[in-house]
This record gives C-alpha cells, sequence and structure tokens, in this order.
C-alpha cells in the first residue's frame, strides 16, 4: 500500500494542473499529452486512497462504478461516516477508525475527491475535445489527401502544359525564325517588285510617249492614206478609162492565132523580123496528081501569131490584160478554135506542168481583186461549168446519178441579157476553191475517139464566172468571164465518124457556122444578128455584143495532111479577125 505522502504528492500535481488547464484551442497533441497525464494522476491517486474510502462524484451517477471513455475508474465521494459503515457491515463499522488522524486524513480525502472530479470532468471535456480535434484531425488529412492528389493532379497538368509551353515556345520560336526568314525574302521580293515596278512605270511611259508619237504619226499617215486613196482611186477610174480606150482601139474581137507544136516538115512559116508577130505563112499542098503544079503559098495576119516554140506562159502573157477588163466591169469572153487535134484543149486548159489560159486566168482574176482590194473596191465571185453538146446546153456542176448524163437546161432572153435558168453557180474565193471544180466539169464532159485524136471534145466547153464589183462609194459594176474551149471542127471524110458521131460531128459544124454568120453580121454592122441560130451563138450573145471584150484562139496543125482544115480554120480566123467594132459596141463614150 503506497505512504501517506503519496496522495499529497499526487494533489498537489492535480492542483498545479487545474491552476494552468490546457488550452482547448490548442493542437491535437497537446491535448492528447494532457490526457495522459490527466489519466496517469488518477491512476496514481486510486492507488493512494484506502481501501475503505470509496470516491463518489459531485454529481449522482448511476449505483454502479462508472468507467470513462479512456477506461479510468470514476471515483464517488463518500456520503458520511455512518453511510459508508452502514455499507461495510458490522464488521467493517468495528474496524471504525478513532483516533483524530484518521478523520484529518478522511477531511482531506474529500478534497482530494472533489478536486478528482473536477480533474475528471475536464478530462471528460478534453476527451471531447480531443475527439473532436481527431474527428476535425481526420477530415481535414482526408481533404488534405483529397487536395494533395488534386495537387499533384496540377502539378502533373502543370508539368505537362509546361512541356506543351515548352514545345509552343521552340514551335513559336522555329515559326518566328521562319517568319523572319519569310518576312526578309518578302522584303527583298517587295523591293525586287519595286524595282521592277519602277522599270516598268519607266517603260510604261516611253511606251506611253511612243505610242502618243505614233498616233500623230498615224492620224498623219491617216490623213495622208486618206489622201493617197482619194488619188488612187481617181487614178484607178483613170486607168480604167485608159485601159478601156487601148482594147477598144486594139478591137473588141481580137484573134490570136497558135501553131501546134509537131515533129513533121512544117507547112507553117512564121516569117522572122517581124517587130511583133502577127503574120504567118501556109505553103501550098503537094500537087495531088503528077505534073500539076503547086499553088501558091498564102499569108495571113492576125492580132498575134504564136509558133510552136512559144511557151503556155508566153500566149497567156498577151491574154492577162482581159481579166482587167473583166474586173473593170466588161464582159469577157475567150475562146479557142479548130479542128481536132489542133491544140484547143491544151490551150485552155493545159497540164499540170504547164496550165493553160483557164486556169492562169482565174488565178490573175484573184490576184488583181486583191490588190483592188486595197484601195476600197470589194469582190464576189461565183463559177459556172456547162457544155453544149448536139445543142443541149449541160450542167456539169450539177449532181447527177452514176453513169447519168448531166442536166439539161434552157436559155432565157431577160431584156437584152441572156441567162441559164437553172445553171448551178458555186461561190468561189481563191484559186482552191475552183481546182475541185474544174476537176469535176472535166470528169463529166464528153468524148470521144476518132481517126484524127483519141480523145477529142464532142460538146462546146464553157466557164463562166460571174464577178460583182462594188466601190467603197457604193457603186456596183457586173460582169462575166467566158473561157470557152470548143469542139474541134472537122470533115466527116477525114474523122471518119459515124452514127452517133456523125451527127455530133454536124451538130458542131453547124454551131462553128452560125458562130461566122454572126461575126459576119456584126461585121458588117447588120441590122440583124442571128444570136439564136444555134445554142452556141445565143449563149455568147453577151460576150459578143456591147462593150464585151472577146478574144478568139485559133489553133492549127502545121502537119501537110491537114492543109485543107488549116486553110479552112485560117479563114475563119481572117474573117473574124476583120470585124470592127463602133462606138455603140464599145468605144468609150463622152
Amino acid at each position: 500500500m503506497p505512504s501517506s505522502s503519496e496522495p499529497t504528492l499526487a494533489c498537489m500535481r492535480l492542483s498545479q494542473t487545474r491552476r494552468s488547464p490546457k488550452k482547448v484551442g490548442r493542437p491535437a497533441a497537446s491535448a492528447a499529452r494532457a490526457l495522459r497525464e490527466s489519466n496517469q494522476f488518477q491512476s496514481n491517486l486510486v492507488r493512494a486512497v484506502p481501501a475503505n474510502v470509496k470516491p463518489v462524484g459531485v454529481q449522482k451517477r448511476s449505483a454502479t462504478s462508472s468507467t470513462s471513455s479512456r477506461g479510468a475508474p470514476v471515483l464517488k465521494r463518500p456520503s458520511g461516516p455512518s453511510d459508508a459503515a452502514a455499507k461495510r457491515g458490522p464488521a467493517a463499522r468495528g474496524a471504525t477508525l478513532s483516533s483524530s488522524s484518521s478523520d484529518s486524513l478522511t477531511s482531506s480525502e474529500g478534497d482530494i475527491l472533489s478536486e478528482l472530479a473536477a480533474s475528471r470532468e475536464d478530462n471528460e471535456k478534453l476527451t471531447g475535445e480531443v475527439e473532436r480535434l481527431n474527428t476535425a484531425r481526420t477530415q481535414w488529412e482526408e481533404r488534405a489527401a483529397e487536395q494533395a492528389a488534386q495537387l499533384t493532379k496540377m502539378q502533373e497538368a502543370i508539368e505537362a502544359a509546361e512541356r506543351e509551353l515548352h514545345l509552343q515556345r521552340q514551335a513559336a520560336a522555329e515559326r518566328e525564325a521562319a517568319f523572319a526568314a519569310e518576312a526578309a525574302a518578302s522584303a527583298e521580293a517587295r523591293a525586287q517588285l519595286e524595282e521592277e515596278r519602277h522599270r516598268a512605270q519607266n517603260e510604261v511611259e516611253a511606251m506611253v510617249k511612243r505610242a502618243q508619237a505614233a498616233e500623230a504619226s498615224l492620224a498623219s499617215t491617216e490623213a495622208s492614206l486618206s489622201e493617197l486613196c482619194a488619188r488612187s482611186a481617181a487614178q484607178e477610174e483613170l486607168r480604167r478609162q485608159m485601159h478601156e480606150t487601148i482594147q477598144a482601139l486594139r478591137g473588141n474581137i481580137r484573134v490570136f492565132c497558135r501553131v501546134r507544136p509537131m515533129d513533121v516538115s512544117s507547112a507553117i512559116h512564121v516569117p522572122s523580123g517581124q517587130v511583133e508577130d502577127t503574120v504567118l505563112e501556109l505553103n501550098a499542098a503537094e500537087p495531088s496528081k503528077p505534073g500539076d503544079r503547086a499553088g501558091p503559098t498564102q499569108r495571113f495576119q492576125f492580132d498575134h501569131v504564136f509558133g510552136a516554140e512559144v511557151s503556155q506562159e508566153d500566149v497567156f502573157l498577151e491574154v492577162s490584160q482581159l481579166t482587167q477588163s473583166a474586173l473593170d466591169g466588161h464582159n469577157v469572153a475567150i475562146f479557142a478554135y479548130g479542128q481536132t487535134g489542133s491544140g484547143k484543149t491544151h490551150t485552155m486548159q493545159g497540164v499540170p506542168d504547164a496550165p493553160g489560159v483557164t486556169p492562169r486566168a482565174i488565178e490573175r482574176v484573184f490576184a488583181h481583186a486583191s490588190e483592188l482590194s486595197t484601195i476600197g473596191s470589194s469582190f464576189s465571185f461565183e463559177l459556172s461549168c456547162l457544155e453544149i453538146y448536139n445543142e443541149e446546153i449541160r450542167d456539169l456542176l450539177a449532181p447527177s446519178a452514176k453513169g447519168a448524163d448531166p442536166a439539161k437546161l434552157k436559155l432565157q432572153d431577160l431584156g437584152g441579157v441572156v441567162h441559164v435558168h437553172g445553171l448551178s453557180a458555186a461561190p468561189v474565193t481563191c484559186v482552191a476553191d475552183v481546182e475541185p471544180l474544174l476537176a469535176s466539169a472535166q470528169r463529166a464532159r464528153s468524148t470521144a475517139a476518132t481517126k484524127m485524136n483519141d480523145r477529142s471534145s464532142r460538146s462546146h466547153y464553157v466557164l463562166k464566172m460571174k464577178i460583182r464589183r462594188q466601190e467603197d462609194t457604193g457603186e456596183v459594176r457586173g460582169s462575166e468571164l467566158y473561157l470557152v474551149d470548143l469542139a474541134g471542127s472537122e470533115r466527116v471524110k477525114e474523122s471518119g465518124v459515124t452514127g452517133d458521131q456523125l451527127a455530133e460531128a454536124k451538130a458542131i459544124n453547124k454551131s462553128l457556122s452560125s458562130l461566122g454568120d454572126v461575126i459576119s453580121a456584126l461585121a458588117s454592122n447588120a441590122k440583124h444578128v442571128p444570136f439564136r441560130n444555134s445554142k452556141l451563138t445565143h449563149l455568147m450573145q453577151n460576150a459578143l455584143s456591147g462593150s464585151s471584150k472577146t478574144l478568139m484562139f485559133v489553133n492549127i496543125s502545121p502537119h501537110p495532111k491537114h492543109y485543107h482544115e488549116t486553110l479552112s480554120s485560117l479563114r475563119f480566123a481572117q474573117k473574124v479577125n476583120s470585124c470592127l467594132t463602133s462606138n455603140k459596141r464599145g468605144m468609150p463614150g463622152k
């Protein structure tokens, strides 16, 4: 049992504890320490109280002993000596202290118990405060853990954001560097562009000055050109009148003679020493009977004579002026006459290596038209091809069934101008447009073989080009160019034709005879000219009357056996050449 000094020491410690109580607001660690010290004090006090002393609380509690929240016993203060003795029983009452020291001890123990109850109450308060603080601490720890987790996440997010920011800063730095490079390049480009702009501006200013100078020069040139155009128009009109005068003086009907080349002794001779070849001589044929004398050499004169050595180009050179007459508004006819095999088709059509009058005349017409267009003239052309076969007019350009004859047409006389009703007319603008038309017409033309020619033309072939010329003043002129390859004249006895070819030969000779009658009537200024005696002369009426120009080639063969045919052709051509035109037919009027 502990000594009596131990309760006194415990009471002193308890009083010290109560004189300096722990503050409720201290941290949980201080409260826990104070609670431990209080529990230790209570344990010491219980051990120091005698066994016959039962502690009682300040406030009444249950009869049974209570235990604190931490397991410490609750001491109850005794209510009095009699109560304590009654409870302890008779044995205990016999052992009641009788000395004064026991009463003094009892009084001290009561004070200690009061102090102990107060201390226990403080301990309970402290215990509740500790529990509350522990709960708060737990809550704060949980909240701190949550906040720590959030802080960790935030730190991780911040680190990720810092890494992203670092990458973005690097990218931004790279972009800034790229932008700086681009800015430098842009600055350089702007400088170059500015330099180019200044140079271009200078060039533009120079060009503007040149343009202004050119405009001034152009205005001056246009004024000069207008003056030149006016003078050119006046000169063109003067040229046209002079050309018409010259052509009229040379004759509206002109006859050229051409000798076909042949590898035999020639019966035709062109005398040398002439200023212009206009005369030829025809030697007489050998006597048919022994002892007969040869006839005299006969001389013929024409507007021009082409020997056997003359080229196609030289022949056309003498014809080219008539194409100008056609463009000036005059009807022009160029035709070739002669016996079968004398070279008419060669003269008019020619061959690819040596084109004749027809392709050359067409080419010259387009060339002259192009030149005249520079002074204000405009032209339009239409081409037609036909043949006169057995006094029937056939359209060589009209489409027809394979193997069928070309379409047959009729002549119409409207106001003194002859038209072929229904004749095809193809618009043409250049030589390339004409060539396929001529090829088609030649394929459709009627030919046959005779003793004098293995491919004799059995019809009169007529190419007609209609020309329309309009001046910038509004004046319009119309004309027609006829290029005619006549069928060959032949003596039936010598050609040896029979049947249909005999009928063809008679029709050919009749139309050529009618052509001679018309020319004779024109030569004698007869009141009536028999144009209607044949389809050929009726068709040629436009080209043989008025202010028209006519050129006839008489083609002859130099072979001695063709002497009579040649003589007949030369006499016919001589008759035509003697035809003079009056002022009414084309001499320039006042």
